[in-house]
């Protein structure tokens, strides 16, 4: 079972949050990561293909989402919406691993595919803690959307 906790998370992944937090301007961190899930939960995700393919086929059901310890602290930690929580419970059971670990894998992931301003926001705050860097923004942006097929 994973944690989901901030301090549990890998550490790229806990920067990029408290990063993403001191941007929107949250009042904490664990209040900019329950925004995060509520986001998450909205999406639509790959595995909601399965998930309504079960629900449409009868005879298909999806096992009992696996509520481990870790999924309930996520539960009363950032105090999800019961939809929100569903979504999860729901889409942990269609990928066959506890709740805790689905979560887990999803902040992870929402870690590794930043937007253009998360980067830009990083770049700004690394020039910000060491002024004598030299880096052109406007280039760095310019790059970031090469790179991503934008321009």
């Amino acid at each position: 079972m994973a944690s989901v906790l901030i301090e549990d998370l890998p550490p790229a992944t806990a920067e990029f949050l408290h990063r993403r937090a001191r941007r929107a301007g949250a009042s904490s961190v664990s209040d900019h990561v329950r925004h995060e899930l509520i986001t998450l939960a909205s999406e639509r995700a790959p595995i909601d293909n399965v998930v309504e393919l079960a629900a449409e086929n009868g005879s298909r059901r999806l096992p009992q989402p696996e509520i481990d310890y870790d999924a309930t602290v996520l539960s009363n930690t950032y105090n999800l919406p019961n939809d929100v929580w569903d979504t999860f419970c729901i889409r942990a059971a269609a990928t066959g691993v506890p709740v805790s670990d689905y979560v887990h894998q999803e902040l992870v992931a929402l870690s590794r595919r930043g937007t253009i301003d998360d980067a830009m926001w990083e770049l700004g705050e690394v020039q910000a803690a060491n002024p004598s860097l030299d880096i052109d923004l406007d280039a760095a942006l310019k790059a970031i959307r090469y790179a991503r097929g934008l321009d």
